[in-house]
This record gives C-alpha cells, structure tokens and sequence, in this order.
C-alpha cells in the first residue's frame, strides 16, 4: 500500500488511552504505515489528554472510549472548550451503532474498532481526518473572508447613507442660502421702483446669488454624470500653461478675496508643458483645486499652485496651510459628498462634488492624483501628475 499523507515530516498523533496494551498494539500497527511516519504519543488518562490538547501540538487525536470513570466522549466535547483544533477519532472495543452516531455528534471524524484496527484502517482514518480538517478550515477562513466583506460591504453603505442624509441636508442649506438675498432684493425693488442707486444694488444682488445658484446645479450635474460614468472629454493638443492660468485668473479673486497669499510658480516660458487634454476640464480640475485650498485655509493663510516637469511627466501641486486632513479621511476625500471639516467658517460653501469630479477628470487624463497632509492644522497638498504629450 502506498500512503497519500503528505511528505513533510512525520504525522504527530496523540492516543488518550488508560490501556497500556492498547497503546503497544496502536503504536506497532502505526509503525507499520508506509510513506510518511507516524509520530505517536501517549497519555493515560483523561485529565493528561485534555491538557495535552489545550496546547494543540498534534494532528490528529486519538481517543479510546473508556477513559475510567469518564468516556471519549466527554473528551470531544471538552477539547473544543479548550481550543484544540484538531480532528480526533474515537476507538472502541465494540460496534455500537448508537456510540457511532454519539461519537459523530461530538465532532468526531471517524469511531474505529480496535479489534479491526490495522496499517490499512489506521492510515486511511488519519488521511480521511486530516484532508477533512484542511478542508473544514478552509471553508471556515472562506466564510470568516467572505462575513467580513460583507461587514465592510455594509460599513460602506451605511457611510454612503449617512454622507447621502449629510449632502441632501447641505444642499438644502445651500439651496436655501441665495433665497433669502434674492427675496429682499425683490422687496426692495417693490419698495423703490425708481430708485437707480436700489435697482444697481438690488440688481447685482441677484445676480450674483443667481450665480451662486447656477454653480450649485453644475455641481449636481457634474454629479450625476460622475454617477453615471457620462464625463466626455473633448481631447487635443495643448500646452498645460492655458487652463492652469485659467484656473489662476478664475480662483485667483476669491483666494485674495478671503485673506490669502496665492503664489504661482511655473517651469521658464521655455520650458513645454505639452498634453493631450480637454482645456475646459482641466482648467475646472485645477480651479477645484485651489477653490478647495482656500476653502479650507484661514484667513493671512497661503495657497501655493507648484507646476514642475521632467519631460516624461507633468506634476501639479496645490500647497496650502488650511486646516489639513485627518489620517483617517485621506483615502476618502475624493469620494463623493464627502468634506474634510465642517466646522470651518467657509465663505464659499459646496457640497463635497468637487474633489470627485478632480479625480475622475484625472483619471479620464490618464494620469494620478494624491492627498498628502501631516494631520489637522497641518495644510495639505494636492498631487495631479499627467503624462507629457507625445508628437
């Protein structure tokens, strides 16, 4: 007979049997096994096997049924209470149909006769025993993988739930906000008809809440096309210069306009800047950017745009000295509706859509972005590298 036990080793078995005889017949029938040995170790009575299985150091578990005053059976149970993985097979000096099914009931993987018991039998149980065990495991850790999957799973949906209730109570806020101001500028129309200092003034209050109100519908837009895979790039050759300086000229004002220093620093006029890329994306990926800079950076704050390149790739750097990034929130800041704080005072509000929409449009780029911050307080930096354009 040639055995299947696996090569590595011997097999280390531990036999709880009060029956020295019984014990001489096992280990001879054991060192007649072929392939790869047994090792096979005694204790005598109940109490020494349950401490020996309490350190798992075997394989396989030998049991006898009559341990004394106490059976094989009660070992079953007990060995699992105190951690012993292993498989155990019950012997018995008889076939008892009912013992068999109790001995099955306990978790053990084979009830074997002694007076039957030979290298044949023997090898075949401890084989069957391990490869069921291996298997039992294998199917434990599946099931451990797969019940935290779905515990992550639904971590993730009770957190896109709550920034769900989160954004739909900014966006009425935010909705809300322009209402107000439009409403008195009505009021004061009705008041002074014809008044032209009141109508300038009322006129330019509208107008610039009206503003307010077509950038919140572009975000949503820009939301639902994120949502639905539906941003379209319209692609061609350009220098990386124009929508940066857009961005610049559009962000520029308002940075100024809450107390910060915007410093741009740019390669020599020289220097290309060459990439395949739609100039009105990009140049709204990069004013997302510094908007999202000076919305979170305090006022006498500084807000750096950094472009460098080494000819096979362009880095684009937004650097400011706002109130940083949590550790735990940097792998979700470009997520939908998601915000770093909102406790800041934030003059330009939002709803948590412009970082996504930076990431997508980069990825659409072909390139990488990154958030880097050393903790609250501690400002952030902003990474976009894309590739240079070839030809």
């Amino acid at each position: 007979m040639s055995s299947t036990l696996s090569p590595d080793g011997p097999v280390r078995v531990l036999l709880v049997d009060d029956d020295e005889d019984d014990y001489v017949m096992t280990r001879d029938v054991a060192a007649n096994i072929p392939g790869r040995p047994i090792r096979l170790d005694w204790v005598a009575d109940y109490a020494a096997g349950l401490a020996a299985m309490a350190r798992n150091e075997h394989e396989v578990y030998l049991i006898d049924y009559r341990l004394g005053k106490r059976t094989g059976l009660e070992l079953l149970f007990e060995m699992r209470r105190v951690g012993c993985v292993g498989p155990a097979i019950l012997l018995t000096g008889q076939s008892e149909f009912e013992i068999d099914l109790e001995a099955t009931a306990a978790g053990a993987a084979d009830y074997l006769e002694k007076g039957r018991l030979d290298e044949v039998v023997l090898e075949r149980s401890i084989r069957y025993a391990i490869k069921q065990h291996a298997q039992e495991a294998d199917l434990e850790r599946k099931v451990r993988d797969r019940t935290a999957e779905l515990a992550a799973a639904n971590a993730r949906l009770r957190e896109a739930d709550r920034r769900k209730d989160e954004f739909l109570a900014t966006l009425a806020h935010e909705l809300r906000n322009p209402l107000a101001p439009i409403l008195n500028a009505v009021e004061i129309l009705r008041m002074q008809p014809d008044n032209p200092k009141v109508l300038d003034t009322a006129r330019g209050r509208i107008e610039r809440q009206v503003a307010h109100l077509v950038r919140l519908i572009d975000d949503l837009l820009d939301a639902s096309r994120i949502t639905r895979d539906k941003l379209s790039l319209t692609l061609e050759a350009i220098d990386l210069r124009e929508p940066l300086q857009m961005a610049v000229e559009t962000s520029g004002p308002v940075i100024e306009a809450g107390g910060l220093t915007l410093d741009v620093e740019f390669p020599p006029d020289d220097v290309p800047l060459p990439v395949s890329g739609d100039r009105v994306r990009l140049a709204q990926l990069f004013t997302n950017l510094l908007n999202n800079a000076g919305k979170y950076t305090e006022s006498d704050g500084r807000v750096v745009l950094r472009v460098e390149t080494d000819g096979e790739e362009i880095t684009a750097r937004v650097i400011d000295t706002g109130v940083g990034i949590p550790p735990e929130m940097l792998t979700s800041v470009f997520e939908l509706f998601s915000q770093v704080d909102r406790t800041l005072n934030r003059s330009q509000g939002g709803l948590g859509i412009g970082l996504a929409l930076v990431r997508r449009l980069v990825d659409l780029h072909a390139g990488d972005i990154t958030a880097f911050s050393e903790g609250t307080g501690r400002g952030s930096t902003f990474t976009v590298t894309l590739p240079v354009r070839r030809g």
